[in-house]
């Protein structure tokens, strides 16, 4: 099978491009994709995925907000719907999976055009705006957790669930505690403010760690943080004068290293992250962007709160006191760590990049047979 994978923006729309493309690698089939993509994620890809090809494209998001900026992004997109009917053409692969962004749009329209097989995977719990509209055009959607988008033909949906990389999946090698400077047995708290928007979620961890020093509770605690790079430098400098330990990335890669050594994640509800979560049986306290589309953060958060796998705090209510009470609340409640582990493991299906993969190439047969 000769996959195209378009989406993008950030890198927690493609995410599930990887996985499935590993699963294909895993069954002998080498074709290595073509991804479209746009922004920094391109480069990224490439280092993750050598064997694609990637191709990025112009694009852009509309905002009734910003009315005067709509004329531009027209203009834009019509030159990534070029784009990528030519990277199409060049490639011919059999189908064109759309992963949510306003990027997915122009690729998954000119395959429309081309006549090439499309489906739309929608990692949260709402649909976003591009997958949205592919959707009321009768592109089918796969989704990842059940949905909460009202006017969508449920018959065009088949909740397979969300494929997780294995750089999200491969544990930390023997020495990686050390080498980070954890203490084994000391509670690790693994905070993933690294992503957009997530700068919020680093302010309240560096007033948290002032709260645990002046208790004198850093001994208690130690923190991996994933903090992005404007803010890693002061975050490295604040724990150390708070007397915290811990270790601090602008970025991680191998972020399954730092799942596997943590007790608690405090985030952001992105869909990949939340996948992630599940696949470990992390326990979280997820702090939502108020400001992502449709609230869909909100949406993720409160279904994995409502499976009793998380705790969940809107970002205008919680403060660094709220933050401390909970994680302590977490850290000495061992049962009920074990039920918030056993409750996440719960909403992740192992199996699903396999099914997604059997799913697209029933599709195509299907396609076959009538097209």
């Amino acid at each position: 099978m000769k996959p195209a994978f378009a989406g993008g923006g950030t890198g927690g729309h493609l995410a599930p491009a990887v996985a499935l493309l590993e699963e294909l690698r895993e069954r002998g089939d080498d074709s290595g994709g073509l991804i479209l993509t746009a922004g920094p994620a391109a480069a990224s890809l490439e280092r993750k995925v050598p064997a694609a090809r990637v191709v990025s494209i112009p694009a852009g998001s509309f905002s009734c907000r910003r009315p005067w900026t709509i004329p531009s992004r027209l203009l834009r997109n019509r030159r990534g719907y070029r784009r990528s009917l030519a990277a199409l053409k060049e490639y011919r692969p059999d189908l064109v999976v759309g992963l949510g962004g306003y990027v997915s749009l122009p690729p998954l329209l000119a395959a429309r055009r081309l006549g090439i097989p499309a489906v739309c995977h929608e990692q949260n719990r709402v649909l976003g705006r591009a997958n949205r509209f592919l959707a009321r055009g009768s592109v089918p959607v796969i989704a990842a957790f059940p949905l909460e988008s009202p006017g969508i033909d449920p018959g065009r949906v088949v909740r397979l669930g969300a494929p997780v990389r294995r750089a999200a999946l491969a544990p930390a090698p023997e020495g990686t505690r050390e080498a980070w400077g954890l203490e084994p047995g000391r509670f690790t708290l693994l905070v993933l403010g690294g992503s957009r928007g997530a700068r919020p979620v680093n302010r309240l961890l560096e007033a948290a760690a002032g709260i645990w020093s002046a208790r004198g509770e850093t001994g208690e605690i130690q923190v991996i943080h994933c903090a992005g790079t404007e803010d890693s430098r002061r975050l490295e400098r604040t724990y150390r004068e708070r007397g915290l330990s811990g270790v601090v990335f602008s970025s991680l890669e191998e972020i399954g290293r730092a799942y596997s050594l943590a007790d608690l994640a405090v985030g952001r509800a992105g869909g990949a992250t939340l996948s992630e979560l599940a696949a470990w049986g992390l326990p979280a306290i997820l702090i939502p962007y108020p400001f992502a589309t449709g609230d869909h953060q909100m949406a993720n958060a409160r279904y994995f709160q409502e499976a009793g796998a998380a705790r969940v705090f809107p970002q205008e209510e919680v403060t660094p006191e709220l933050l401390v009470r909970e994680v302590e609340r977490i850290r000495t409640g061992r049962e009920l760590r074990r039920e918030m582990s056993e409750a996440a493991r719960g909403l992740h299906d192992p199996e699903s990049a396999g099914k997604i993969i059997d799913y697209l190439e029933g599709m195509l047969e299907s396609y076959d047979r009538t097209g």
